[in-house]
């Protein structure tokens, strides 16, 4: 098993579009509890699916953009997550704070058929990264009945910083449930 990260930007979306689509249709009940954009209502087929991921990349530039000119705000990174050179899920950090907090929010899925173990070393990828852009801690915020998230970060020695009881999932997701905040301070 070979896990490797690359930056997720327009041309690699280009490139990767269709199989991304097919991979999401084939994972959306296993993806949708978790990510919103996953539903069905949202990313019904190709098109709106692809002009989702535009905007998420291009909201991804832009945020980049106003952090260079004002380095107190945060950012974002997006990534592919591949496996023996094939398209295996994706993670990113959001809310990267360089300049004040020096922590980042990680998130991650991958897809079904993929050796157990991918995730963790897609973490161990993105946690060398922060390392060495600087930051000193990650967090990820999980529903309490994501098991296989609450398994990973549990292995990869992420410790509970704090529980939300029945929170508003995100900004987009309406729905309620308990989120468990998950640290981890990076070391070099």
């Amino acid at each position: 098993m070979s896990v490797e990260l690359k930056k997720l930007n327009f041309r690699r979306f280009a490139k990767n579009a269709a199989e991304m689509y097919g991979l999401l249709e084939s994972n959306r009940a296993r993806l949708s509890p978790w990510f919103w954009w996953a539903d069905k209502s949202v990313t019904p087929n190709k098109i709106r699916f692809y002009l989702f991921m535009v905007l998420y990349i291009t909201d991804t530039k832009r945020k980049k953009i106003v952090h260079k000119i004002k380095s107190a705000k945060s950012y974002d990174e997006q990534f592919f997550i591949y496996n023996d050179g094939k398209i295996a899920g994706m993670c990113g950090l959001d809310n990267i704070d360089v300049k004040n907090k020096q922590d980042a929010e990680v998130w991650y899925l991958t897809f079904r058929g993929n050796p157990f173990g991918t995730a963790d070393l897609a973490i161990k990828w993105i946690e060398n990264y922060c390392i060495n852009s600087g930051l000193n801690s990650m967090y990820a915020k999980i529903q309490s009945t994501n098991e296989k998230s609450l398994k990973l970060v549990d292995r990869n020695d992420y410790t509970i910083e704090s529980v939300a009881q029945d929170v508003q999932i995100s900004k987009r997701n309406t729905n309620h449930a308990d989120i468990i905040t998950y640290k981890k301070q990076l070391t070099r």
